[in-house]
Parts: structure tokens; C-alpha cells; sequence
């Protein structure tokens, strides 16, 4: 330690080589910390700087998980159906490369157990199963923040009946060595990928989520699936450049999914920078009015109301509108 007798003035700095991850300091990284002093001596008129250095710090290993299903609402499946596919996601949320033992079970207490239950990695990173994804024969290696797709696959069997239910867990666990059954806080030393200061055993070493499928239709709401987008834009000059001037096409679409949906009502507010284009709306095609009363439209200052009624499951009605930029 070093001491000063003359009046001085210390300022501190923190030097660190890390960097920010949502799972914290990098396992391995070496964070050093100097304090630096400057002072005058007020005797002779001298000025003086000294400083000192904190032994280094080596981050250790922290090792934790996440797993989470992906399905938020039951697959729907039915009796005797193979290959049927549950979607997890396993993440790294330690600070280290860690690897992870995977396993995958039915659970006790519901309907029935799926058949022929098998993992599966998502291989060729394109979020479905198919025939470029791999078995899981090994235990998954993640660095700190990667997070993997995984596929939990099984067989219906055919004496499952209309709205039985089955559940299966899917379970990530550090494949560190003593890291399973250490409690949360324990130093393993000599263990870490990535650093010489030994890992420490997180609150989450293994975590466990659960996807369900059931058989059977699965009651779900209709709903209308919309889209707007421009079709096309014609400037003063016959190019498509947005200028004051130019005429806008959009064109929305509107889908009845899982059903019919009534009293289906598309209003549109044209921004102020726009202007309608008068009696440009058209539905599927055919020109409409904007007088109210006369036919589904109804425009009022920049406001448009198309007033479709009903429309029948995975129909879609196109509307098109023209507004000129200000």
C-alpha cells in the first residue's frame, strides 16, 4: 500500500476486458483495477502522480439454463398419426460454453403417452422439422447466450380418443461434472470451458418445460387476417417517385381463418399528408362510390369504412384505394 503525506487529490479508474451479455461478464475474462493519485506539494511547488493495481480478477464459470416450449396452445393431432412434433428452445444462460444432456419424457396423469418419443436438434437452422434434422445422440454444446431448436417427436397411439390429452417435458441439465446435484452457489474447481477460475453452479443447472398434444379438432376463435401494402405509385412525371403529386395505390386484403366472421367492417384513415383520390375505392376489383348508403363504402373526409359483412371461412377480399401526396 502506499501512503501520501502531502494534501492530495485520488481518482480512480476501472480497466476490464469483457464484455455485456445478458448472462454477465464472460467466463475467463481478466477484469484489472488501478486507483491513480495526483498531488501537489504546496513546500517546494512540486506536482506528483502515483497509482496502484488491485490483484486481477479471473471471472468463473456461472452455469445456468432456460428451456421453453414453444407451443402455447395444445397440437392438434389425431389417432395413429407419426411424427408428431412439439417445438422447445434451450438457451445458454450462463456465461461460458457449456454443454447440456437433453432428455425428454411423458408425463404421469394425463390422457394417454405418446410412442417412439424422440429428440431432435433443428440442424439446418430453418425452424421445422424435416429430414435435415438429426437425432440428438450426444449432449448439445451451447456458448454463453446461444440457443438452440429443439424437436421432441412421438407417435399418437391409436386408441387415443377425441380431446385426450398428452404431455411430455423436455429437459436441459449441465453435463459438468458434480454440476447436477451441487446446490446453487458451489465452486467446481478445475471445471469451465472457457476459464481457469473453475465453475460455479447456478440456480438453474437443469430446467424443464412441457408442450401437450391433443386429439382432435381444436376449438379455436375465427379471426381476419389483414395486410396493407402499396401496389403501386405514379408521380407527376410518369416515374415513382414519392413527391407531392403522386398518386398512391393501396391494396388491403382481408382472410376469414379458422371460420366465418360477421359484421365485418375495414376502416382506413387516410394521414394528413395524403388526400383521397374521390371514388378510387374499389372492392375485388369493382369501382365503388363514396356516397354513403349506395354500397359497402363510406368515405367521410379522410376516413373510409368498407362495410363487408360476412365473409366465409379462407375467403379474401381485396380493397384498393388511391390517395395523392400534399
Amino acid at each position: 500500500m502506499k501512503t501520501m503525506t502531502k494534501a492530495a487529490l485520488l481518482t480512480a479508474g476501472l480497466v476490464a476486458t469483457s464484455a455485456t451479455w445478458a448472462a454477465g461478464t464472460d467466463a475467463g475474462a481478466i477484469i484489472s483495477n488501478t486507483a491513480t493519485a495526483t498531488y501537489d506539494d504546496p513546500a517546494t511547488g512540486n506536482s506528483g502522480t502515483t497509482s496502484a493495481t488491485a490483484p486481477e480478477i479471473t471471472v468463473a464459470e456461472l452455469i445456468n439454463v432456460n428451456v421453453t416450449a414453444e407451443n402455447t396452445t395444445p397440437v392438434e393431432t389425431q389417432p395413429g398419426d407419426a411424427n408428431q412434433v412439439l417445438e422447445f428452445t434451450i438457451t445458454n444462460t450462463g456465461n461460458g460454453t457449456e454443454a447440456f444432456t437433453l432428455a425428454a419424457s411423458n408425463l404421469a396423469g394425463d390422457d394417454f403417452d405418446a410412442d417412439s418419443v424422440t429428440v431432435y436438434i433443428d440442424s439446418n437452422n430453418d425452424g421445422v422439422f424435416n429430414t435435415g434434422d438429426q437425432p440428438v445422440t450426444a449432449d448439445v454444446v451451447l456458448d454463453a447466450d446461444e440457443s438452440a431448436t429443439i424437436f421432441v417427436v412421438g407417435n399418437i397411439p391409436g386408441t387415443a380418443a377425441t380431446g385426450d390429452q398428452a404431455n411430455l417435458d423436455l429437459t436441459a441439465t449441465s453435463a459438468t461434472p458434480g454440476a447436477a446435484t451441487a446446490t446453487p452457489g458451489t465452486l467446481l474447481p478445475g471445471q469451465g470451458t472457457n476459464t481457469s477460475a473453475g465453475a460455479v453452479v447456478g440456480t438453474a443447472v437443469t430446467d424443464t418445460d412441457t408442450g401437450t398434444f391433443q386429439v382432435g379438432a381444436l376449438v379455436t376463435d375465427a379471426f381476419v387476417d389483414i395486410d396493407k401494402s402499396i401496389e403501386s405509385r405514379v408521380d407527376p412525371f410518369g416515374g415513382t417517385t414519392d413527391i407531392p403529386g403522386t398518386v398512391v395505390t393501396y391494396l388491403i386484403t382481408a382472410t376469414a381463418t379458422n371460420g366465418d366472421v360477421n359484421n365485418l367492417v375495414i376502416a382506413d384513415s387516410i394521414p394528413l399528408a395524403l388526400t383521397l383520390v374521390a371514388n378510387s375505392v374499389t372492392i375485388d376489383g369493382v369501382a365503388k362510390t363514396d356516397v354513403a348508403g349506395d354500397d359497402e363504402v363510406d368515405v367521410s373526409g379522410s376516413d373510409v369504412a368498407v362495410n363487408l359483412g360476412t365473409l366465409t371461412e379462407n375467403t379474401t377480399v381485396e380493397i384498393r384505394l388511391q390517395a395523392e401526396i400534399n
